[in-house]
């Protein structure tokens, strides 16, 4: 007795098993996601992905029709769909739990390929038909073959599409969904193509399910399913993506507080010092210096952020490419690349200016210092220990940096 196959409904179940595959990727992925939640994400996991399956099953199961009416044993149908939930569960506990190792694989794509074909032949034999159901033993080896390798390509696919980062990753998971599908589709058609009906043959008459009833609450339920939990697993990953964009923020905020003078933006000590030591480490022979200008009111009271602000403005204008931190309220560092008279040349002009103007303001008392490296020494601490003005100093401007026989005289 032959058959034949409803080519919609052939495409339908094809849809179907490709959804089941997103499913199966998408709460996979969330239960890596929640270490300590997985449980509810394989629970769900197992009933979406085992019904999307064995609904696809069933939908390529009424796609074929037989000169005689087609029904089925409810309760073998039951039993079907258990075995569909518990290959689901076992393939998302395989890859939300641990790594997957060689043996994993190969065990886990063993027992889900005979938990397939425990579903599909169930199926078939909740059929019950008289005289029973045989098979071709090539086809039907080709089946269970089909249905281990499908199981371990699968299993695969999860483990390796592990997050969303961008559309790439999207379409790799749609792709791998529709292989899924061709492959869970592979299985049940060569099973179909396996079975050999007896001329004459036909179904209990005692079965429940008419095969008639069965293409569209199948259908609709195992869509809906399906259209719910991928909807459900993609607003966690949004929330999820969301909650890690905002921790990453943080992190960024946490950064700029540690590293950066709140009023002005500029590197505070800390990041001086890293800054530093990164230059210290790629100095040419030539060197650097750290000029120190520190303002501060004639009453011992820091400067207004007017004040500093327009000094720094002036030092980025006069002295480009230096790099400019604020260690102190009433601190500015300079940190400017050269030899020790380059540095000189280029810096004494402006600094005299910054000492005649705020001699002449009276309102606040300008002090400067520096140090060279490598002549004061190869230390992010000594360095600035070394450039910071003396509280003790009287005079308005003292020069940034010295040659080095006075330099001497002066230390000694």
């Amino acid at each position: 007795m032959q058959g034949s196959h409803d080519l919609g409904l052939v495409a339908l179940s094809y849809l179907i098993a490709s959804l089941a595959g997103f499913v199966a990727i998408e709460f996979a992925s969330r239960m890596r996601a929640h270490p300590s939640g997985r449980i509810p994400w394989l629970i769900g996991g197992a009933l979406a992905m085992g019904t999307g399956i064995w609904s696809m099953h069933f939908v390529g199961m009424t796609a074929f029709s037989l000169p005689v009416p087609i029904s089925y044993d409810i309760g073998i149908t039951f039993l079907s769909w258990v075995a569909a939930i518990l290959v689901s569960a076992l393939a998302l506990y395989i890859v939300g739990y641990g790594q997957l190792k060689h043996w994993t694989l190969a065990v886990g794509a063993l027992v889900m390929g005979a938990g397939i074909c425990v579903m599909h032949y169930g199926g078939m034999w909740a059929m019950r038909m008289d005289p029973g159901i045989a098979y071709r033993p090539g086809l039907f080896a080709a089946s269970a073959a089909i249905a281990v390798a499908a199981s371990g390509a699968a299993l695969l696919i999860i483990a390796y599409l592990k997050e969303v980062r961008s559309w790439r990753d999207i379409a790799m998971r749609v792709g791998a969904a529709m292989i899924m599908g061709v492959a869970v589709c592979g299985m049940h058609y060569t099973g179909m193509a396996a079975a050999e009906f007896v001329d004459g043959a036909f179904c209990f008459s005692g079965n429940q399910l008419p095969a008639a009833m069965l293409p569209v609450p199948t259908t609709v339920g195992a869509l809906l399913i399906l259209g719910f939990g991928i909807a459900f697993t993609l607003m966690d990953a949004r929330e999820l993506s969301l909650a890690r964009r905002a921790e990453r923020e943080r992190d960024v905020r946490v950064q700029t507080l540690a590293f950066v003078d709140r009023e002005t933006g500029l590197p505070n000590r800390a990041r001086l010092s890293q800054l530093i030591v990164d230059r210290i480490r790629t100095r040419t022979a030539d060197g650097f210096s750290l000029i120190t200008l520190r303002v501060e009111g004639s009453d011992g009271s820091a400067p207004t952020p007017g004040v500093m602000t327009s000094l720094l403005e002036r030092i980025q204008r006069n002295l480009p490419g230096a790099v400019v931190a604020r260690t102190q309220p009433e601190h500015l560092v300079v940190m400017v690349d050269g030899r020790v008279d380059d540095v000189t040349k280029r810096s004494s002009p402006l600094i005299e200016q910054f000492a005649r103007e705020f001699a002449a303001d009276g309102r606040y008392r300008f002090t400067t210092n520096s140090a060279h490296c490598p002549s004061d020494g190869n230390n992010a601490q000594w360095l600035l220990l070394r450039a910071a003005p003396k509280s003790t100093m009287a005079e308005h401007f003292a020069p940034p940096v010295a040659p080095a026989q006075e330099r001497s005289q002066r230390r000694a």
